[in-house]
């Protein structure tokens, strides 16, 4: 059996053996039911789970009632002991009319307590807090508690017929104080119980019972919820309380996490004490979503106030690798993670409409980024972006177009001969995305007079040696078109467009050639310093294609160590390199981010290397285009309509390892 099989079935087996041994100890009809050809398996788990945590040490927890200080009993196990339902009463659904367990503990000086506990399984984190399905929780709950007090407590009552039921109730209570002790209850307090038994039957008529306010609980389990502490989901005043709670107790829990290599971690919810659980209000559910396998969660939440520090959102912190802070789940309120890790996909794009948070998730990411030790090389094409990033970090170098810090002539492979002619035709290419307008013959041009300029260096000589060659200057292949004596009219028309590069220094080297892989600072392209579009398109097209040939010289790297974000990327559709440099550059330690307000405009191809994505409202077209590429067919009406519809500051946020898209609240 390979190592891995026999690893999982460990896991396997034993998740079963804790699942067993907790429904054993709650009931042992339980534990038979769960290795049923039919056992309702998903019901049987949230009672296993139930019983586990109240198993823990619960000092601090408002959900969970203490096994060290009282039993359980399942109320299927007791039913003769429950009280008959009102005739108008006995049409309904018996089971719907009742709790799943009783937990009874003595509060010093009180008399026994009662508290009637609902369980319910719920598969996905939206039916789980629908507000329908949490009053139904209550009324279950309410409705035994009403009929109990009557039945065992009313003075009304003859006191013959009240003793007769507290002689059966006393019986069933030993007997199940027994088993408890058996189990879990500790000897000291199993003699406290079975004393205060035994006094329910001494004073008769005059003993009474112990009570308190929001005694009564509903714990709902949903596979879904990934937080450690319970998460409180019934509305403020009602008298049962209900808690949200995960299978974080189950024992192959953080071994499954940590197995799965490369997937974002699930944060935990944040809470105001060690496993106090936070409260959440109860929200209805839309119409027509709950069938929907991977439907979007659309409920508002407030996050807390607390907001995590950046070494405490990366992670670095403790020692894995960085996992920024997106915002905080709406329906949970845990942390949403992007993780970076050349072990996953590392890349993210950002789409929504211009206001909707784009620029602030942008430098939320990038302050993040370089606490983690991250180089972010942005590509701005708003001002807006520059000052505030100046303001979050100590410093930032700035490049423009005047004066380039790198010759986009040079040439990275030097081992082969023809190295240079690829450098030919990749500007080539570069100069047609950026003049659509040019022809094949102009294009040709452009390659011949860099070649030209090559040869002249002597990089065509078979005998040169290409360490010691030099790369020509970038202004010297338009100076060779210019010497052209005989241009026709394609040249002059070529040469029209790079004149007007070469009036704004385009064609100009600066006096440092730094390596922007090199720089320790977050480096800022500003491709808004000139408001002439064609420059704007050469320059970015540059700037990008120097990154993109230096990536190779840097090696494969073990961590990601620089993100290339572009700010309003919409404007850089047209860059071909984009959806290249996202299928190559993970294992070169580089991330990319792409943020935009048209989606529509990308190459197919992008879609395909990148796998987060954090969506912003969108015009119909856009929020079409993009979820075609990362939901089912089946989703796709759903959350095309709910992007639109999308508040300002939330986003739903794809990511791989997960089957649905997150409701986010983006950082503010």
């Amino acid at each position: 059996m390979a190592p891995s099989i026999r690893w999982a079935s460990a896991r396997v087996g034993g998740t079963l053996n804790f699942l067993l041994e907790h429904l054993k100890a709650l009931s042992g009809r339980l534990a038979i039911r769960l290795t049923g050809e039919k056992a309702p398996t998903a019901e049987l788990i949230a009672l296993a789970l139930s019983h586990a945590n109240c198993g823990q040490d619960l000092a601090s927890s408002d959900c969970w009632l203490s096994l060290k200080a009282g039993f359980i009993i399942p109320v299927d196990d007791v039913r003769d002991l429950l009280p008959p339902l009102a005739l108008k009463e006995r049409d309904e659904d018996e089971n719907e009319s009742r709790p799943d367990l009783i937990y009874v503990s003595t509060p010093p000086r009180k008399g026994l307590l009662f508290q009637f506990i609902e369980v319910k399984y719920r598969r996905h984190l939206r039916t789980a807090r629908s507000l329908q399905g949490l009053q139904d929780i209550g009324e279950q709950v309410e409705s035994l508690r009403k009929r109990w007090d009557e039945w065992y407590c009313d003075e009304n009552i003859c006191s013959s017929f009240r003793a007769i039921r507290r002689g059966q109730l006393a019986s069933v209570l030993r007997f199940y104080a027994y088993k408890a002790q058996r189990h879990y209850l500790p000897k000291d307090q199993y003699d406290t119980v079975t004393s205060e038994i035994d006094r329910m039957i001494e004073k008769g008529g005059d003993y009474s019972f112990a009570g308190m306010q929001q005694a009564d609980r509903g714990w709902v389990f949903c596979p879904e919820y990934a937080g450690r502490s319970p998460l409180e989901i019934s509305l403020p005043g009602w008298s049962t309380r209900i808690f949200l709670f995960g299978p974080a107790r189950l024992p192959d829990f953080d071994s499954g996490r940590e197995s799965m290599e490369g997937l974002p971690e699930r944060a935990e919810p944040r809470t105001t004490g060690d496993s106090a659980p936070q409260r959440l209000e109860a929200v209805e559910p839309e119409p027509g979503l709950e069938p929907v396998e991977r439907a979007p969660v659309v409920q508002e939440y407030s996050p807390p106030e607390e907001t995590p520090t950046l070494r405490e959102n990366t992670g670095d912190a403790v020692g894995g690798p960085p996992a920024h802070c997106l915002g905080t789940d709406v329906l949970t309120g845990a942390e949403v993670r992007w993780q970076l890790t050349v072990n996953g996909n590392p890349h993210l794009l950002v789409a929504g409409l211009p206001g909707m948070g784009k620029t602030t998730c942008l430098l939320n990411l990038c302050k993040q980024m370089v606490v983690a030790g991250i180089r972010p090389i942005v590509f701005s094409y708003h001002q807006d972006i520059d000052a505030k990033l100046q303001r979050l970090v100590d410093s930032v170098r700035f490049i423009d177009f005047r004066g380039w810090g790198f010759n986009p002539l040079q040439v990275m492979d030097r081992d082969a001969r023809m190295s240079y002619l690829d450098v030919a035709g990749a500007l080539r290419d570069i100069f047609i995305a950026i003049f659509p307008e040019l022809g094949d013959i102009q294009g040709e041009r452009i390659s011949r007079a860099i070649k030209d300029s090559f040869t002249e260096e002597g990089w065509d000589d078979p005998n040169a040696v290409l360490a010691n060659l030099q790369e020509p200057a970038f202004k010297r292949f338009v100076q060779i078109l210019r010497d052209d004596p005989k241009p026709d009219k394609g040249l002059r028309a070529l040469l029209a467009r790079l004149e007007e590069l070469a009036d704004y220094g385009f064609f100009d080297l600066g006096e440092s050639l730094e390596s922007l892989w090199a720089c320790e600072q977050p480096i800022v392209i500003r491709i808004h310093t000139t408001q002439n579009d064609n420059l704007q398109k050469a320059f970015a097209s540059l700037v990008f294609y120097g990154l993109y040939k230096e990536m190779f010289r840097r090696g494969i790297q073990d961590r990601i160590t620089h993100a290339v974000v572009f700010d309003e990327a919409h404007r850089a559709a047209g860059l071909k390199l984009i959806p290249t440099m996202a299928k190559e550059c993970r294992k070169y330690g580089i991330s990319l981010v792409v943020a935009s307000q048209e989606a529509k405009d990308f190459n197919i191809s992008l879609f395909s290397a990148i796998a987060n994505y954090l969506v912003l409202r969108l015009t119909e077209a856009d929020a079409k285009a993009l979820i075609r590429n990362v939901a089912s067919s089946q989703q796709e009406r759903v959350l095309i309509d709910k992007i639109k519809q999308m508040d300002r500051f939330k986003a739903l946020y794809f990511c791989e390892g997960k089957n649905r898209p997150s409701l986010v609240s983006l950082l503010p």
